[in-house]
């Protein structure tokens, strides 16, 4: 039955209340259809109220068994914006660009309930590779787009015919592993008997029946002992996901919100749960919040032999690559809202700015752009966002990315990493750069783990995996650059040498000077980055009070 067909059964309890219909549209969604209605906003309320009148009139007409019906109200807003008055000429005021910028904030972050405006692969990402008979750990720093290729993959395999299940990890983030395994569970279940219909095959129905055991258990006070469970689950898997019958994706985001120490005993269980059978774990994480396999007792799943790993991580080792792709991306959010492109509202400078301020995270990029568009917006008749603009975005993103890194990780080690972060930032620019090196044979110091988390939480970025030293044969370095919110205070020092994009391509300034600017080619990239200090991260991890030895 059609929104259209459910209309007169709407009509009926709604004009005895005297509210009128603007509208009625479904959505579906599996075991669950909803009946959206727009009425004038000032009858919301009074047709709210007769939201439970309403499904039973629709149930008793609606006949689709095993599917519940929900009904909810919309305001249909009769006001008639008026036209704002122009109290700037600047091309930033337009209402296009309040849409672009509401875009951008809403659809930057994607989800299972909110996916990309138009999923763009990036060439780092394989969309073949994860929808391959695989366990996969996809790894990336915030805000990369390991969501969004899952929901892509998650996409292509419902259109395909395949039974998937979406779990996000903030939600089990509380639960020992046997109450998120049992969890986890209980959603595969209910997906596959979804699938399975109206069938009354034995194999369906004894996943009915398990799917009841599990609700059961879940309910059940104190500890579950899985091990039966786990092997009652396999043994009625096996008999539904067989190739060319049945296939299932269980996909599981933001895994690294789980406590790191009870990460590999669920990946167990559901490794366990799964053995032998077309069913196929897609795991989203941060690399280093993970711990898939303890090897004391061989608990989990190890890398490369049960599950392979797909690396997002970026870096700007390639940063005209990078600009050319999230650029492609950011066409998509200014078609959108009736703008030409990127380039039409920011200079050339700015839009390398961007790359650089957001270290070629999409999400950042995305982010910081919007921000940017608000910063130009505070200078009289801005016709385009500048470099300062972006400069002032990130300065003020500094905020968000401390969030994240309260969120990330322990109190104590929150405290620790702020303090390199600190030791970190004035170090490099005390010494009179924005850019620095690391020597290669530090790598396997204990405190080079805490370099390595500050490049995840995106306070530093990676940009050139290996420098020789031209005086020293066999030492190696890797060169960082500070991100770009750790050097943008408008009281910049003079005389700091400041790396920046363009067009893809590395330049070099010296800060408070005249006629500095410089194109940085390949050799000439390399000389200037075996110009800057060189990070001790021992002393590093003692600002982070790290004992050494």
């Amino acid at each position: 039955m059609s929104a259209s067909d459910y209309e007169s059964h709407i009509a009926r309890v709604l004009t005895d209340a005297d509210i009128s219909i603007v509208r009625v549209e479904e959505r579906s969604f599996p075991g669950e259809r909803w009946v959206l209605i727009w009425v004038n906003e000032d009858s919301i309320a009074a047709a709210q109220s007769l939201a439970g009148t309403i499904e039973q009139e629709l149930n008793s007409v609606h006949n689709t068994e095993g599917e519940s019906l929900a009904v909810t109200f919309r305001p249909h807003r009769t006001d008639v914006e008026k036209p704002r008055t122009p109290t700037s000429n600047s091309v930033l005021a337009s209402p296009k660009i309040d849409q672009l910028i509401q875009l951008l904030e809403a659809r930057s972050r994607t989800s299972d309930a909110l996916p990309s405006l138009k999923y763009m692969e990036d060439p780092r990402a394989s969309l073949a590779a994860i929808g391959a008979s695989r366990h996969h750990l996809v790894y990336g720093r915030r805000g990369v787009g390991k969501t969004a290729l899952l929901l892509e993959a998650k996409r292509l395999a419902e259109k395909d015919g395949h039974v998937t299940t979406w779990m996000n990890a903030h939600t089990l983030r509380l639960m020992d592993p046997s109450a998120a395994f049992l969890m986890i569970a209980e959603s595969v279940l209910s997906s596959l008997v979804q699938h399975a219909g109206t069938s009354q095959g034995d194999s369906f129905a004894r996943l009915k029946d398990l799917a009841d055991e599990v609700a059961s258990l879940r309910k059940r006070e104190g500890s579950v002992v899985l091990g039966d469970v786990i092997a009652d689950l396999n043994k009625a898997l096996r008999a539904v996901l067989r190739a060319d019958i049945v296939r299932l994706y269980l996909y599981l985001d933001d895994f690294y919100l789980f406590p790191i120490s009870s990460q590999p005993h669920l990946l167990d269980h559901l490794a366990g749960m799964l053995r032998d059978c077309d069913g196929w774990l897609k795991i989203t994480s941060i690399e280093r919040l993970t711990r898939p396999f303890e090897p004391s007792s061989r608990i989990g799943i190890e890398i490369p032999h049960d599950v392979s790993k797909i690396d997002l991580d970026v870096t700007l080792e390639d940063p005209e690559a990078t600009q050319k792709f999230l650029e492609s991306v950011l066409t998509n959010y200014t078609d959108t809202v009736g703008i030409a492109k990127p380039a039409s509202i920011t200079r050339g400078a700015a839009l390398g700015r961007l790359i650089l301020g957001s270290g070629g995270v999409p999400r950042d990029y995305l982010n910081l752009f919007a921000s940017s568009i608000v910063a130009a917006r505070s200078r009289s008749n801005a016709r385009e966002v500048g470099q300062e603009d972006v400069a002032n975005a990130a300065g003020k993103a500094a905020r968000g990315k401390l969030r994240d890194l309260e969120q990330d990780v322990s109190a104590d080690s929150a405290d620790s990493l702020t303090s390199a972060l600190e030791y970190l930032s004035s170090y490099v620019r005390g010494e009179g750069y924005t850019y620095f090196r690391v020597n290669v044979a530090q790598k396997s110091h204990p405190a080079y783990e805490t370099l390595a988390r500050l490049v995840d939480l995106r306070f530093a970025h990676l940009i050139q995996a290996t420098l020789s030293d031209q005086h020293r044969q066999g030492v190696k370095y890797e060169a960082y650059i500070l991100d770009l919110s750790q050097y943008s205070d408008v009281r910049l020092k003079r005389g700091l040498h400041v790396l920046d994009l363009e067009d893809g391509n590395w330049t070099l300034r010296v800060s408070g000077k005249a006629n500095t600017l410089k194109k940085l080619k390949s050799t000439l990239f390399r000389d200037e980055l075996r110009r800057s200090p060189v990070l001790d991260v021992e002393v590093l991890g003692q600002h982070a009070g790290l004992e050494t030895t």
